[in-house]
C-alpha cells in the first residue's frame, strides 16, 4: 500500500515537478503545484511544476522562462512515518531524440517533495533540458 502510494506520489509529483506555465496565472498556487529548487551551472533555480506528464515543463518562478526536460536521473525516497524502511525509487529517462542545442543539466539538491501522517517523501538528482525562449 506504502510503496503504490508512494510510486503514485512520485511519479506525479515528478510530472507536476518537472513543468509547465499556466497561462494567465501564478503557477506557484495552481493546485498540485509542486515547488522545487535546482542548480543549473552556476546559477540556482526555482521551479514550478504542475502538471501530470513524465516530460511536464517547468516555470522558472523568477522570469517568464519555461525548462523543458529531456532526461532524468532522480530518485525518490518514501520514509514511512511508522519506522519502516524508506522506499527508494529511482527514475532513469530521456526523450528519444532530444534537442543538443542549448542543452542544459540541472543538480537536484535533495529536498522535501511532501511531509504528511504516513510518512515524508524527498527528491534529488539531474535533469537535462533547455530553457524557453533560446
Amino acid at each position: 500500500m506504502h510503496r503504490r502510494l508512494f510510486l503514485a506520489a512520485a511519479a506525479t509529483t515528478l510530472a507536476v515537478a518537472v513543468i509547465a506555465p499556466v497561462a494567465g496565472a501564478d503557477p506557484t498556487n495552481a493546485k498540485n503545484a509542486t515547488q522545487l529548487q535546482a542548480i543549473c551551472g552556476t546559477q540556482s533555480v526555482n521551479v514550478v511544476v504542475n502538471g501530470n506528464g513524465e516530460f511536464t515543463p517547468a516555470h522558472d518562478i523568477a522570469s517568464t522562462s519555461v525548462f523543458i526536460p529531456t532526461a532524468f536521473q532522480t530518485t525518490f525516497t518514501f520514509t514511512p512515518a511508522d519506522g519502516g524502511a524508506p522506499e527508494v525509487d529511482t527514475d532513469t529517462s530521456a526523450k528519444a531524440a532530444p534537442p543538443k542545442a542549448g542543452a542544459v543539466t540541472c543538480v537536484i539538491p535533495k529536498q522535501m517533495l511532501f511531509s504528511g501522517p504516513e510518512g515524508t517523501a524527498t527528491i534529488e538528482g539531474t535533469v537535462t533540458g533547455f530553457f524557453t525562449p533560446r
